[in-house]
């Protein structure tokens, strides 16, 4: 695959620390499907939607906010500590396609402030949210509140989209595969 990510450069300001992207293995399959749709119909709306989605990473990487926070609803898996930003093909349409994201603390003061690029999924019924709250290893029904007071990991990036505690596994993948600096 030959996705050209956003370039390196940076819009920052007095007050804003630069912004370290991080985009995780789950980002990387969702660019590679897009792209590989975009492949099949060049000057198509898959071509035209992974164009946008690059822009807006490059966005999110130069400080832009996201379209709104994310909130705790029971039928979605807990992404309050997330933010997304809406891509669509057409502007003259609803976006048809979420990219799910969430800042985390800088390592060191006044370091880069990582944001960490969870998923990019269709709009329709929710899928991009529950395909994050997977990658997290989040359930459905249960608040970031209810998951960090398990004394064991209740879920699995497959696990079922179900308020169940039973053989839950976990392994979330939040380790990014390539970094943007």
């Amino acid at each position: 695959m030959s996705i050209a990510l956003p370039s390196e450069r940076s819009v920052m300001s007095e007050r804003q620390p630069p912004i370290r992207l991080l985009p995780t293995a789950g980002l990387k399959q969702d660019l590679q499907v897009l792209h590989d749709a975009a492949v099949m119909h060049p000057h198509g709306p898959e071509d035209r939607l992974l164009r946008v989605a690059l822009n807006q990473l490059g966005r999110i990487q130069q400080g832009a906010p996201s379209t709104h926070p994310l909130e705790y609803m029971s039928s979605y898996p807990d992404l309050s500590d997330c933010e997304t930003t809406y891509v669509g093909a057409d502007p003259n349409e609803k976006p048809s396609h979420r990219i799910v994201w969430r800042e985390r603390a800088p390592q060191r003061p006044g370091g880069p402030v990582p944001r960490e690029i969870i998923a990019l999924g269709e709009r329709a019924n929710g899928q991009a949210y529950y395909l994050a709250g997977q990658r997290l290893g989040r359930p459905v029904g249960f608040t970031l509140a209810e998951l960090a007071a398990q004394r064991e990991p209740i879920a699995s990036p497959s696990g079922p989209r179900q308020r169940s505690i039973g053989d839950f596994a976990t392994q979330a993948t939040n380790e990014p595969d390539l970094q943007f600096e």
